[in-house]
This record gives structure tokens, C-alpha cells and sequence, in this order.
């Protein structure tokens, strides 16, 4: 009988405590969110019958959003082509030549004078060497020409084909007013060149001044003399020049003239002269400097 006391009596502390800790549990006025609306309450009558209990809990929830920081790279390309177009002139400065030069040419020799008709036109070579002085317009040349005439028709009996060589010595002067009028651009420069010519030839056919005889037809037959020998002489022409750096190209022409004077050997023919024998070489040139 007394353990059964004992044992209700712990039995009624224990729910006495459980009841303590749920009241205390349930009055949370500290810690939850309190209605704003009252609860009526009401003594229960006998026999009523009592409405369910609502209760509203507003709960309010801050988030914090941490973002990294962004960072946006932008890469901007211009591309701009700009093209400039500038012409700009540049006159071309002829370039005086200066200093001591050799050369060469070649071309054709006319006969003429004298030793027309009776020759025809033949080959011709030259070799030259000269000095021009640096901004001056004047130079000295000594050239070496040599040329085969042919033998005119009719004349072949005479001999071989005539050989001529003529050695030159020359003064050369250029002509300045080219550049005045068409400007220091100009790449040619006119020169006249002129001097003292040696002469010497073999087979060469002459005709002489007088004794012509007269035919029906009106023609003049002029005695012909052919023989070798050496006179002294004169020439004279001009022609173009380029310049090209340090080498001169050329167009030239002169005449080059000489006199027999009187062939004494023919007995028929004493004290008679012949024609002034002329020569017109036609020469394509170069120089180097």
C-alpha cells in the first residue's frame, strides 16, 4: 500500500513538471511575434461546444546577397586607312660631264665635191679621245677615222676600192642656249666641233676642174685621176648629245674637206687642179668619262 502511494506521488510530480515545461514553452512573447487581434475568451457553458483556436504568426525573413564585383573588359577596334597621295616634281638636272674620255662610233661617209659621182658612199669607223673641262662649255678631241669608199660604175678598171683614213684634231664647244629656253631638264646639248684634218687615201678617184668634155647629150665627161697621196685639211660639224651618268651617246655629222692641188705626173693635165674633194661622215657615237 505505501509503494503504491510512493509510486503516484512521483507519477504526479513528473506530470506537474511536464505541464510547467509546456506552459513555458508556450508563452513565447519574448522571442515570437505577437497577433494584433484579440482572442475572445469565454467560460465554457455545459454542453457548448468550443471553436478551434487560430493563431496567425507573421514571420519575417531578411536575405543577404553578397555579389562578386563584375568586371567587363571591352576591346574597341578602329581601323582607319588613310591614304595620302603626294606627287611632288622633281626636275631631272643634267649633270655636267667632265674629264678625259674615249670613244667610239660608226656609220656611213658620203663623197661629195670632188669625189662625187666618180665614188659612192662607203662604211666608216672611228675611235676618239678627248678632254671636256667640269662646268665649262668647251672640250678637245683627236679622232681616227678610217672609210671604203665604193667604186662608181664605169670606173673599176681604175683600181681597188678607195681606202681613206682622216686624223682629226678638234675643238668642241656646246651650244648653252638649249638648256636657257627649254629648261636645265633637257638631256641632249647641240655642240658644233671643228679643226685641222690629215688625209691620206689610195685608189681614190678625182675628178678634175677643167678639160670637161662636152657630149650630144649635153652630159659633161670629167677626167678622172686615181692615185694615193696625203693632204692636209679642214673639218667641221655638229651634232647631239646624251648624257647617261658617266657615258654620252651621239649623233654627229661634218664635212671633211682637203685639196690636191695640181697633178704634175699627167703631161696633159700640168698645172690643172682638181675639184675640192669633201667627205660627209654620218656618225652614231659613245663616249665614257
Amino acid at each position: 500500500m505505501l509503494n503504491r502511494n510512493a509510486l503516484l506521488l512521483v507519477a504526479g510530480a513528473a506530470f506537474f513538471a511536464l505541464d510547467a515545461s509546456a506552459a513555458s514553452a508556450q508563452d513565447s512573447t519574448s522571442t515570437r511575434p505577437r497577433s494584433q487581434r484579440r482572442i475572445p475568451v469565454s467560460k465554457e457553458s455545459h454542453g457548448e461546444v468550443v471553436a478551434p483556436r487560430v493563431d496567425t504568426v507573421t514571420v519575417f525573413r531578411t536575405d543577404t546577397l553578397r555579389m562578386a564585383p563584375r568586371v567587363d573588359t571591352v576591346t574597341v577596334t578602329n581601323t582607319v586607312t588613310r591614304v595620302d597621295t603626294v606627287v611632288q616634281t622633281v626636275p631631272v638636272i643634267t649633270r655636267p660631264v667632265s674629264g678625259l674620255y674615249f670613244g667610239v662610233a660608226g656609220g656611213t661617209n658620203l663623197p661629195s665635191g670632188g669625189l662625187n659621182t666618180v665614188n659612192t658612199a662607203g662604211g666608216t669607223a672611228q675611235l676618239q679621245l678627248g678632254y671636256r673641262k667640269l662646268q665649262q662649255y668647251w672640250g678637245v678631241q683627236l679622232d681616227g677615222q678610217y672609210t671604203q669608199f665604193g667604186r662608181a660604175n664605169g670606173l673599176a678598171s681604175l683600181g681597188g676600192r678607195p681606202d681613206v683614213w682622216n686624223v682629226n684634231l678638234d675643238g668642241r664647244i656646246d651650244v648653252p642656249w638649249v638648256n636657257r629656253i627649254f629648261g636645265n631638264n633637257t638631256w641632249f646639248t647641240p655642240y658644233i666641233i671643228g679643226g685641222a684634218s690629215w688625209v691620206d687615201f689610195t685608189n681614190l678617184r678625182q675628178k678634175l676642174e677643167e678639160l670637161n668634155v662636152s657630149t650630144a647629150s649635153g652630159d659633161e665627161l670629167h677626167p678622172v685621176i686615181t692615185d694615193g697621196g696625203s693632204h692636209w685639211g679642214w673639218n667641221a660639224g655638229g651634232g647631239l648629245a646624251w648624257h647617261m651618268g658617266r657615258t654620252e651617246v651621239y649623233i654627229e655629222s661634218r664635212v671633211v674637206q682637203f685639196s690636191r692641188g695640181s697633178n704634175e705626173s699627167d703631161v696633159n693635165v700640168t698645172n690643172r687642179g682638181f675639184e675640192s674633194a669633201r667627205q660627209i661622215p654620218i656618225m652614231f657615237g659613245l663616249n665614257f668619262f
